[in-house]
């Protein structure tokens, strides 16, 4: 059964999350994280832990985060053990010059994306881009997959001092669109957009096809939960 999303005609604008939301970046992280613990000193069967279903299950709340629960899992070690919080350092060194070379090569834009910015922005919504994604690699991912344009704000997970599910970020886009929460949709496709988005105070639609940590997206509130972006209205 298709599926569809019809927004309060209070809405003024739209934050739109990335990874999972507008585009599978699933690839991009396995190829990426396998390249930084080669260079960690990982060996094959340490390499063969963080496969696409780890990764499936752990991105979404930063860098850095991602990188300590990748090391602590190939070495068969706590998330919390001293000698992977030293070393996340140097893995982030190796693995930022691992992402801008290959940022968007082994990703996907998810279909109906396009089209779908391109309706929001129709309707005059404003639209900004916001994601726990370093924002260098944010803009760079939208550039080379054709989207940047459909923007006027791109926000990563250091433009403030805090990352989702903290609703900051939320809050200082909403100040940047130059809208109230409470008329500023978010478009995202985890239990951290809504949290932040329902802390924040914005309504909050969720696609059915992202990363939401292996849990059914479904079960989590929102507005709305719909199969392409293109099914708002």
């Amino acid at each position: 059964m298709k599926r569809s999303a019809v927004l309060p005609s209070s809405i003024r604008a739209a934050i739109v999350d990335l990874d999972g939301t507008m585009v599978d970046t699933l690839g991009d992280f396995l190829v990426v994280l396998q390249h930084t613990l080669s260079d960690m000193g990982c060996h094959p069967i340490e390499l063969a832990r963080v496969d696409r279903e780890f990764v499936s299950l752990t991105v979404g709340k930063g860098t850095e985060d991602l990188l300590r629960r990748s090391l602590a899992h190939a070495w068969g070690l706590p998330d919390d053990d001293a000698e992977v919080i030293a070393q996340v350092p140097l893995a982030w060194q190796h693995y930022q010059g691992h992402y801008t070379r290959l940022n968007g090569l082994h990703s996907e834009v998810y279909p109906g994306v396009d089209s779908g910015l391109q309706r929001l922005r129709d309707k005059g919504l404003p639209l900004a881009c916001l994601t726990n994604k370093p924002t260098a690699f944010a803009e760079q991912l939208l550039e080379r997959k054709g989207l940047r344009h459909h923007f006027a704000h791109v926000f990563g997970g250091d433009a403030f001092e805090k990352k989702k599910p903290d609703p900051l970020p939320l809050i200082r886009t909403c100040e940047a669109l130059g809208h109230a929460p409470g008329d500023t949709v978010m478009i995202g496709d985890s239990s951290n957009d809504a949290q932040a988005a329902a802390a924040a105070g914005c309504p909050v639609v969720l696609v059915t096809y992202g990363y939401n940590h292996g849990h059914p997206i479904e079960d989590v509130p929102a507005l709305a939960h719909i199969d392409r972006i293109d099914q708002i209205d």
